[in-house]
């Protein structure tokens, strides 16, 4: 009794299905009704005066944000309290940062040549950017 001999190519040739996706089922119109609504859902909600409105309306107040409109508080100024409003809540997470990455940098060992992990360069690098923010610096 000898068995037929199977090899990987044959099995693998039995063994494929076919694979359908939901256009295979799909009419030409529904195809284009859904590649139309991924566009739209990819679309991005809000631009970057959008972004800057809220800013002024989450730090100031709806009150500032009209007197900005309405051109009492100057573009200049807006901005310069933006940045300063910016700079006071980076002091004010700085500590906690500095903690935090001290105590995970004496977790981390050496590597191989003795060179500090990339993890924590780039924590430290993110740690300076802070303190520049923290002084002002943009």
């Amino acid at each position: 009794m000898t068995a037929s001999e199977l090899s990987l190519k044959q099995v693998r040739e039995k063994a494929q299905t076919k694979v359908f996706r939901a256009s295979d089922f799909l009419s030409e119109k529904q195809v284009e009704e859904v590649k139309k609504s991924n566009y739209k859902g990819k679309k991005k909600a809000y631009n970057a005066i959008d972004a800057y409105v809220a800013e002024i309306i989450a730090r100031f107040g709806y009150d500032t944000y009209v007197a900005w409109k309405d051109g009492s508080i100057s573009e200049d100024s807006m901005l310069k309290y933006i940045l300063a409003e910016r700079a006071r809540e980076a002091q004010n997470t700085l500590a906690l940062e500095s903690i935090i990455i001290a105590s995970v940098a004496g977790a981390n060992r050496p590597e191989k040549h003795g060179a500090t992990p990339k993890s924590l360069k780039m924590a430290i690098d993110i740690l300076k950017k802070e303190q520049n923010k923290a002084k002002g610096e943009f």
